[in-house]
């Protein structure tokens, strides 16, 4: 059986992780899904289940998770956490006359603001009675009350003011906005920053007594022996560094101000030309890498890793097998986390090792 019986060493080293400091080794989570398990997990188990049902009811949550929990092995700083995702940028379905979509693998969200003139900071209103914000809390709280000990509920998916201001907007019409009206976008940006700031407080104080004092990030399956989450601006892959100053930096200053351990998504080498601008916020302490398909090996990006670290900033990677031992060579271990998924327990077990013989300075 899964649980967190051993979750004091992975608390230890994980809070060495955010000082930048080493206890033993490099920290590492490795995960060896049961592919059955996996699959059952986005799929419906009644072709004529309500996916809105499927993705948003809490008994259903846990039995989905709990199924995966049980057919899976997790190894290194790995372990069983309930990732409550009620859809990425979740915030923008708390704003009123957002209708969300679901499938049995993602929420989605119609567009409030989606003609040329509809760009209104006043239509972004605070809903508190909006399906998914009342289902997120119910879900919290029903999924602690029914841990037992065996897992951990993650911080909602409420990340990305500016990924939630292009769902109400649509992305082409916001790219638009960015170059016609600066003033509305900001004034936009502040409103939805507001509910994020009132989502995230509330959603760590649900959460924190049974996150061992800290929170989670479901996806990535971090840990921080405090408030900590993730925040993003994905659509910045489609604009300059200017662009990313003049509306992206607010937000990022804000959020990590907030946060205690504040996590920054880059989505890929595109972001890449905004990565001095996220070296220069201070209370940013950490960045993790995610590599976009069709883009090369995560190792070929050593140089800019050196940057994060070389910067004062903590790493998580997440990467392929065959990529952590060139990782581990070339990265100073203080800071880093890697996140990896293998076939076996076998292989599982041996990557700790291998973290284990190349953990350096």
């Amino acid at each position: 059986m899964v649980d967190l019986d051993n979750f004091d060493k992975i608390q230890k080293r994980m809070t060495a992780l955010w000082d930048r400091e080493i206890i033993d080794r490099c920290c590492i989570s490795v995960f060896a899904y049961d592919q059955q398990a996996m699959q059952e997990f986005y799929t419906l188990p009644d072709e004529k289940m309500d996916c809105r049902y499927f993705m948003t009811d809490p008994e259903m949550i846990r039995s989905r998770h709990m199924n995966l929990f049980d057919k899976s092995y997790y190894a290194g700083e790995a372990f069983p956490l309930v990732n409550l995702n009620m859809g990425p940028s979740g915030h923008t379905a708390f704003v009123k006359g957002v209708q969300p979509g679901y499938s049995p693998s993602t929420i989605w969200y119609d567009h409030i603001m989606e003609h040329d003139d509809e760009l209104e900071p006043k239509k972004i209103v605070f809903d508190e009675h909006a399906y998914l914000y009342e289902q997120t809390f119910r879900a919290a709280e029903y999924l602690t009350s029914h841990a037992d000990g065996r897992y951990m509920v993650s911080m909602p998916d409420v990340a990305g003011n500016m990924d939630a201001l292009s769902e109400l907007r649509t992305p082409t019409n916001l790219l638009m906005d960015l170059v016609t009206e600066e003033e509305l976008v900001v004034a936009c940006l502040d409103r939805i920053e507001k509910i994020w700031e009132h989502s995230t407080k509330r959603a760590y104080e649900c959460l924190k007594d049974s996150c061992f004092g800290g929170s989670c990030i479901g996806w990535l399956n971090t840990w921080a022996p405090g408030f900590h989450n993730q925040m993003q601006v994905d659509m910045s892959v489609m604009f300059s560094n200017d662009y990313y100053e003049r509306y992206a930096r607010r937000e990022l200053e804000r959020q990590s101000g907030l946060l205690d351990y504040a996590l920054y998504h880059l989505d890929g080498q595109e972001q890449l030309r905004h990565l001095d601008t996220m070296l220069s916020i201070d209370d940013l302490k950490m960045i993790q890498w995610t590599n976009v398909a069709g883009q090369p090996s995560r190792v070929q990006f050593i140089p800019e890793f050196k940057r994060i670290q070389k910067a004062g900033k903590c790493l998580l990677i997440l990467c392929e097998a065959d990529e952590v031992e060139p990782l581990l060579e070339n990265l100073s271990s203080r800071g880093l986390l890697l996140n990896v998924k293998v076939k076996s327990k076998e292989e599982a077990d041996a990557m700790v090792k291998l973290a284990e013989k190349l953990t350096r300075e």
